[in-house]
Formats: C-alpha cells, structure tokens, sequence
C-alpha cells in the first residue's frame, strides 16, 4: 500500500521522534531514522534497531492507537553488543504507537524516561501470533536466536532453543514441571532441544530460568502453550 494513501493520524506536537534525553543519553537511529513507519502488505514484521551506550536500561511500550489499548506482547526486545532490537508483530491492521524509555546505568531511580517515539502502520492482519513475556532480567542484553514464539498446542519432538545470556551459569527450559537443560556451546550462549510431543493443557506455561548466582533461578522468558 503507498504510503500517500494512508491518512495519518492526529499526534501531540513534539510527540513523534526524539524526546528531551536522547542525545544526552547517547541514543542513536540504527535502522530507521524517521518516526513514521509504513509496513508493507507482504510485511508480518518490522525490526526497529536502536543504538545505546554501555549498561543502558531499555524498556517499552506498544499501543494500538484505534483501540486505545497496549499490545507490548507483539514487540521482542533483543540486545546485540551496543544495539537494542525491537521485532515488533502487530496482531492486527492500523496504526500502532511504538515508544522507547531508557536510563543510562550512571542515573539512579527506578523510573525511565520516554527517548523516542515511533507511529507504524500496518496495512493487514497476520494473526495473533504474540512473543513470549520478558520479564525485567530479559531485557539486559539478552538475545533469543530461536524460538522466538510456540504455537498453541505444540506437539513437536525437538524444538530447538537457543539463546545468548551474558554471565549466566545455568539455563534451564521448564516445561510445566519438566526441567530441559541447555547446553552452553560457547561463552554466554545456550543450546538445545526441548521434546514436546506429549503435548500440554491449554495454559500451559514454558519457562526460560536462569542461574546468575547462588542457588536461584530467574525467569526470562515465559511462553504460553
């Protein structure tokens, strides 16, 4: 669809692109570097990359902007050295609001500031097809390579996961009750296969937990089965 025949929406000035802290903060556009983004018809997807110094905190939002409600559940965050990435899925047709928060590792408080604001629409429906939940340890500098989503109902025998954790000891896929271990194949990355062609009850969950220290485990990932 040519962009030229989308009509775009109403915004607050000053609301679109960088906010008061982006430069200050060290931010850069890596990938794209206007704050409308058009999908295309054949585009399920579109991968937002945003450059970061060292030990910046990064979270976000995604919000339907005719339904007025949030949808972060169709945006995986990714970390890649300096780079932040944003593979953002939207579940159906319309303009979404998609917004950066950020706080550089120097400044104290658990509260992070709005650094950017993106406006992206899509001009179809590709399913309801949401990530798994990141939970707050995911989002410092972890990457998912694979799976990045199971379909509901899964029966498959050897599901291969694959994930980089920086400075972990241990990781462990817990499915239901069952513990999978992965493999580390080489520093900070993690490798295996997860059987699961015995199938399990709808709301069944699959946990990525992770051991950084002692004895406890940290939920990354959380896939709804």
């Amino acid at each position: 669809m040519a962009s030229s025949n989308v009509q775009l929406p109403k915004m607050t000035e000053g609301y679109l692109g960088p906010q008061a802290k982006f430069e200050s903060y060290g931010l850069s556009l890596v990938s794209h570097g206007h704050p409308v983004i058009y999908m295309q018809d054949d585009q399920p997807e579109v991968e937002i990359i945003l450059g970061t110094q060292p030990g910046t905190r990064i979270t976000i939002k995604l919000l339907s902007y005719e339904r007025k409600q949030e949808c972060t559940e169709y945006c995986l965050i990714r970390a890649l050295g300096p780079n932040y990435l944003f593979l953002i899925r939207p579940p159906l047709p319309g303009f979404y609001k998609f917004q950066i928060y950020a706080l550089p590792k120097d400044e104290a408080g658990p509260q992070m500031l709005g650094v950017y604001n993106y406006l992206i629409y899509c001009p179809g429906s590709f399913g309801n097809n949401p990530f798994p939940k990141q939970y707050p340890p995911w989002k410092d500098g972890c990457y998912l390579y694979e799976p990045i989503s199971l379909p509901k109902g899964i029966r498959e025998p050897m599901v291969r996961f694959k994930l980089l954790i920086p400075k972990a000891r241990d990781v462990q896929v817990k499915v239901a009750e069952e513990w999978n271990p992965l493999e580390q194949t080489q520093p900070n990355l993690f490798e295996g296969l997860v059987d699961f062609s015995q199938g399990y009850p709808p709301g069944s969950k699959a946990k990525i937990n992770c051991k950084f220290g002692g004895n406890n485990y940290s939920t990354l990932l959380e896939y709804s089965l």
